[in-house]
């Protein structure tokens, strides 16, 4: 860009085309549909001149303006918005000013802004929602009629905040880069100081989740109401074009019903005309427009308890966000973390009564003047979701709760594996005890051996065993072993007077070697010689 004049005027100038294309595209979207519905319509009296001006109405109502009716039937201000028309509006407007900004160069060939990017892109921006809001209250003026009258105030006010909020979002979008090899990429929301580019990215998360469970209980109700749909589009019998055309009006109103029933799902009410509302406690309808859609609102009555537990579907999509949140400010400083806690669940709470709040309105003065969600009835439940989802998340990831929670398990499985092991030795040396009581009364019984360790000809066990094993040395001295430890183990049982019954058998071991000595002498003596103090002619010695 160079720096003179024409970098002020070319900004303007591409600001003011893209209005108006945008504006001339938007016209189209509603006239065409409008148009052939009429030509179609062969029953119907309008003139195409009418059906221009009621697409003209109906763009104004896209915006989110109101309109004033007087056709006998309904009578009064017509506030209700098709969200699905002006979703469409914003990213009409989002796509233009995307070009622009690519047109102005905002973004150099290293990923910098270039010098006076800023000011181009807001002077583009101003000059896109003045022409854009001027340009739709010329239109709503042209589409005044005897039935209906556009507010132009409020076509200025709705149109100036879809230009511009869909414009901010086309030039946020320009900014964007992907990486290349010298280059680092360029993402909108990293624009944003930290830790608020990680809020804002958990936040849009956790609204896209929210506005799925919604759109997720639209359709499965449409599913399960298909009878009632079909009867009333037999009922209207719009024909193949009116059909078309009533199709593309009901895809208009599916974003604003699945709003609503992200609302019910979220404990709040929503309500239908006078005296009605649908809610997880009850649904309670009146007189409804005849669009084939409402058909799949459930029936009238009570609703069981166990319908509350829907209420965990749209805790689940915040507390995803959350999970996002912990994540992307894992690195940051506690007080920067901290803030970021306390951002997402003010940031989630305000968009979604944003966005309930542009889906309330109502259809003239009779019985559908309230329709869409009660905003009272949301307020509280809304924030016991977010804060509870959010701070649960919180608690898990957060804090130290997993690694304190982690290691008293693993404490209290060390523990139980502890006592489970002494249990086990204890068992271990029972069970030993018992065996080496058994083996050694065992080896009594069979060697009929006696208490003192002896058996019945006066040899003690270990005679026994050399007796048996005279020439296996190896084997005698392990069996000389294991009698040791036996009668390690018997001495605990020995009578205190064994040591006396030990001596006795010592000194009757004595006697009898004496008797033996005598024995020998008695045989080395001459038999035939009597002894010399016996008298030779005694009997004795006769013999």
């Amino acid at each position: 860009m160079s720096t003179d004049g024409d970098s002020i005027t070319t900004p303007v100038v591409r600001g003011l085309l893209a209005a108006l294309s945008v504006l001339g595209i938007s016209l189209a979207v509603v006239v065409v549909p409008a148009l052939a519905a009429q030509v179609a319509g062969t029953a119907s009296s309008a003139t195409a001149l009418d059906a221009v001006l009621i697409a003209l109405n109906v763009l104004v109502l896209g915006h989110g303006g109101g309109v004033v009716l007087s056709t006998g039937v309904i009578d009064g201000a017509v506030t209700l918005t098709p969200v699905g028309l002006q979703i469409l509006l914003v990213l009409l407007a989002a796509l233009s000013l995307r070009r622009v900004g690519h047109r102005l160069e905002l973004v150099r060939g290293d990923g910098v802004l270039r010098v006076g990017a800023l000011r181009d892109a807001g002077v583009s921006l101003a000059a896109f929602g003045g022409t854009y809001a001027i340009g739709l209250a010329v239109l709503a003026a042209i589409g005044r009629s005897a039935d209906a009258a556009p507010m132009v105030t409020s076509a200025v006010v709705s149109g100036a905040l879809v230009a511009v909020g869909g414009g901010l979002i086309g030039l946020l979008w320009s900014l964007r880069r992907e990486p290349t090899t010298a280059v680092p990429g360029v993402r909108v929301l990293e624009l944003l100081p930290a830790p608020y580019g990680a809020v804002a990215r958990s936040a849009l998360l956790a609204l896209l989740g929210l506005f799925g469970a919604g759109m997720l209980l639209v359709l499965v109700l449409m599913l399960t109401h298909v009878p009632a749909q079909s009867a009333l589009f037999d009922q209207l019998d719009p024909g193949i074009v009116g059909g078309l055309v009533l199709t593309l009006l009901q895809l208009a109103l599916l974003p604003l019903l699945a709003v609503w029933a992200l609302v019910v799902l979220l404990g709040g009410t929503v309500v239908v005309g006078t005296s009605t509302g649908i809610s997880l406690a009850e649904v309670q309808t009146g007189v409804l427009p005849a669009l084939p859609i409402l058909g799949a609102l459930p029936e009238p009555g009570d609703l069981p308890g166990a319908a509350w537990a829907l209420m965990l579907v749209p805790a689940l999509a915040v507390g995803l966000g959350a999970v996002s949140l912990v994540r992307d400010v894992a690195e940051l400083e506690r007080r920067e973390q901290i803030t970021a806690w306390i951002a997402y669940p003010v940031v989630v709470v305000v968009a979604v009564l944003l966005l309930a709040g542009l889906t309330t309105g109502g259809i003239g003065d009779g019985r559908l003047v309230h329709l869409g969600p009660a905003m009272g009835t949301l307020v509280l439940p809304l924030l016991g979701v977010v804060v509870l989802a959010t701070g649960l998340v919180l608690a898990v990831l957060a804090t130290d709760l997993v690694p304190w929670t982690r290691r008293s398990i693993a404490s209290l499985r060390e523990r139980v594996d502890a006592a489970e092991s002494a249990e086990r030795g204890e068992d271990a040396g029972r069970r030993g005890s018992t065996d080496t009581r058994g083996s050694f009364g065992s080896r009594g019984r069979t060697g009929g051996a006696a208490a003192d360790g002896t058996d019945a000809d006066g040899a003690t066990d270990q005679d026994v065993a050399d007796d048996e094993h005279p020439s296996d040395v190896e084997d005698a001295d392990a069996w000389d072993a294991w009698d040791e430890g036996a009668e390690d183990g018997d001495d605990q049982d020995e009578d205190p007077d064994a040591d006396q019954d030990d001596d006795a058998r010592d000194e009757d071991a004595r006697s009898a070697g004496a008797a033996d000595d005598a024995a020998a002498d008695d045989a080395d003596e001459d038999p035939t010689e009597p002894p010399a103090d016996e008298d030779p002619l005694s009997p004795r010695a006769g013999r």
